[in-house]
């Protein structure tokens, strides 16, 4: 028995419908993601006022963090300079849960510091953790950062 073509049509858009709903395009990211939220200031007196940053994070596996201390996974990378600054971040999950969250971190930076003899230098501070299965997060950048000699 022959199908009338509109029939046909229509059961073939069914099957493509089908077919493309079942791909695997709408997986969570399994590297983690960082949001920029605030800094509490652009303007900086050298070497005297620290750096208050807050960050938003999401982690669909929830491996954010580490129980050893000497792991730092949070990379801070200063413009200026050639190498980033690491720092630990604590398990925000036991070990072995698979959990997806999100929240905010509080960064607290030492004070930045001129690095040449001019009166004021502008930087940018740059983001990016790194989870226990060793994926990186996105980078997020700072407004720019003016470092003063004095106020």
């Amino acid at each position: 028995m022959k199908r009338p073509p509109l029939q046909t049509c229509l059961l073939t858009l069914a099957l493509a419908g089908l077919v493309s709903a079942c791909t695997q395009d709408n997986l969570d990211p399994v590297e983690p993601q960082l949001t920029w939220v605030s800094i509490n200031a652009e303007t900086v007196v050298s070497a005297t006022t620290p750096v208050v940053v807050t960050l938003a994070y999401r982690d669909h596996q929830g491996d954010l963090g580490w129980n050893d201390p000497d792991v730092h996974a949070l990379e801070v990378q200063d413009d200026r300079l050639d190498a980033p600054d690491t720092y630990h971040i604590p398990p925000l999950t036991p070990d072995g849960m698979e959990l997806d969250i999100d929240g905010t971190f509080v960064v607290n930076l030492p004070p930045l510091f001129l690095l040449g003899n001019g009166g004021d230098e502008p930087t940018r501070l740059t983001f990016r953790i790194t989870d226990r299965a060793g994926h990186v997060s996105n980078a997020v950048v700072s407004p720019v950062i003016l470092i003063t000699d004095t106020l």
